[in-house]
């Protein structure tokens, strides 16, 4: 997966939801212990996910009720910055 968005959650479980959630609507993810400057501190895990699909991504999730707690992209420099 080049250049993946990242998807943050506040728990393995979320996580393993969204993933499977995805999965169903042919989304591929990569699931992810996420560093701690990402999850605000704490212990949180993310999915990879591709920039195209990131949108698509979101709403699913929250027709599903996922919680999403930060969405990041790659700026130009490489460096991940929560998405706007």
């Amino acid at each position: 997966m080049k250049n993946p968005s990242l998807m943050i959650f506040r728990s393995v479980t979320y996580a393993q939801r969204a993933g499977r959630a995805l999965e169903k609507q042919g989304i591929t993810t990569y699931m992810l212990r996420s560093q701690a400057i990402l999850g605000g501190g704490s212990c949180s895990y993310a999915l990879k996910v591709e920039p195209k699909r990131l949108e698509r991504s979101l709403e699913i999730l929250r027709q599903c009720q996922i919680p999403v707690n930060g969405v990041y992209v790659l700026d130009r420099w490489g460096h991940y910055q929560e998405a706007q």
